[in-house]
């Protein structure tokens, strides 16, 4: 992958711009992602996670995590880095709505809540594969993911999207030119800063 640099993944194209797309009655020149597809691929992951947490905790083997541990770091490190639709989950899943009409949103966000992610994913590979630690620390990451997931799938909300914004709103982050769009206003703040 040495053709992977930090340049040539500013020039690849992400996320899709289209062209005279309104989101909420108001223009959206920025990049988007489908929401569809990735509480679709939420959902799925959830549901692996879920069923690798259940099989961990009643036989006390943590063999039958570190596979999901691996898939979960290569999702997001792909989704993070290189290109979303290129994941695993995502391509499985980005087939069974591509017959929806879409719901766009923003893509910042969506990527800074991935990088939360895979900081996550990133320490609960060093902690169970690497360190060998188990129990609690693994267990209070794998609740906190499970949950995050859920609440992500089934009712829309993402978290990482709601701590950007937090970060956007005490001047942590520089403000977008654009006020950014969430699915069913999820996300949304009311801005200290005047444009």
């Amino acid at each position: 992958m040495w053709w992977l640099t930090f340049n040539n993944i500013q020039k690849m194209n992400y996320w899709t711009i289209i062209p005279w797309l309104q989101i909420n009655g108001k223009p959206a020149p920025y990049g988007v992602f489908n929401e569809r597809w990735i509480r679709a691929t939420a959902w799925i992951m959830m549901l692996v996670g879920f069923f690798a947490f259940v099989i961990v905790f009643t036989t006390k083997d943590f063999v039958y995590l570190y596979p999901v541990v691996i898939a979960f770091l290569i999702q997001f490190l792909l989704s993070v880095v290189w290109w979303p639709q290129v994941a695993p989950f995502s391509i499985l899943w980005e087939r069974f709505v591509r017959k929806q009409k879409p719901d766009y949103v923003w893509a910042i966000q969506k990527r800074f809540a991935w990088s939360l992610w895979l900081a996550m994913a990133i320490t609960m590979t060093v902690v169970t594969i690497w360190f060998w630690l188990t129990w609690f620390i693994p267990f209070a990451i794998c609740i906190t993911c499970l949950f995050l997931m859920w609440m992500e799938s089934a009712l829309g909300i993402c978290v990482g999207c709601k701590i950007y914004y937090w970060l956007i709103r005490y001047w942590v982050l520089k403000e977008p030119i654009h006020r950014p769009a969430c699915p069913w206003w999820a996300c949304a703040i009311n801005f200290k800063k005047t444009t």
